[in-house]
């Protein structure tokens, strides 16, 4: 029971609370972008309903929540026990002849530092989110067959399989996690819903918004907003 309560709350209620809240911080620093995309949710959203059909045609709320996610990945460190021996190729100016892992070793990847490498992401820290509808390779990274939005056909959201595996906020493989769609959807339908009724501007300096890294990435003192309702 207690590891249940602990997946229900981390997982499934820290994370998406994280996203949106990095989402309205990166908006709140973009009020042209945030004019966009409230313009989309206005075309889109005509009676206020959301439904199934709808979110297909949020596309730039969809790409804001990625955005965040790559930013600010949820969580920003991920954990795996290699089971028997292996090797893992050397990567771009790494050991050439590659890394003997043995079994039983634990394996930390650092998936903030993933998503804002120079290697894989033109301009790693400004907040893009049209960067995920443009394809982008670099021969000069070997074994990288870089970000193509056509490579996973149907796909609302991209995933590891688009970017190949540069971009990881869920996991990837048979141990991905399994709620990243509800994950996603939801956090689409709330922020889509906030943006409809307000706008948002920061109390204070960005600079004054500490992040405090852990399970999730947090603000350190909350995130203090003023909300306006728009007419």
């Amino acid at each position: 029971l207690r590891d249940d309560l602990m997946t229900m709350l981390i997982a499934g209620h820290e994370t998406t609370a994280a996203v949106l809240t990095w989402s309205i911080f990166l908006l709140a620093q973009n009020p042209t972008k945030m004019r966009k995309a409230q313009a989309e949710i206005d075309s889109v959203l005509i009676d206020g309903a959301i439904t199934a059909e709808k979110l297909k045609k949020l596309e730039y709320i969809r790409l804001i929540i990625v955005e965040a996610l790559r930013l600010y990945p949820q969580p920003p460190l991920l954990i795996r026990r290699s089971l028997r021996p292996d090797k893992l190729p050397g990567g771009y100016n790494g050991a050439k002849e590659g890394y003997e892992i043995p079994a039983g070793t634990d394996i930390f990847l650092s998936i903030y530092n993933l998503h804002r490498s120079p290697y894989f992401w033109d301009s790693p820290n400004e907040f893009e989110p049209e960067r995920f509808t443009v394809p982008k390779k670099d021969e000069n990274i070997e074994g990288w067959a870089g970000f193509d939005p056509d490579r996973s056909p149907g796909a609302m959201y991209p995933n590891e399989i688009i970017a190949d595996f540069a971009f990881l906020p869920f996991g990837g493989g048979p141990r991905k996690c399994v709620g990243d769609q509800f994950a996603l959807l939801e956090s689409t339908v709330a922020l889509a819903l906030l943006l409809q009724k307000f706008d948002v501007e920061l109390r204070g300096s960005p600079d004054e918004v500490e992040m405090v890294t852990g399970a999730t990435i947090h603000t350190k003192n909350g995130l203090w907003c003023r909300l306006r309702k728009r007419t």
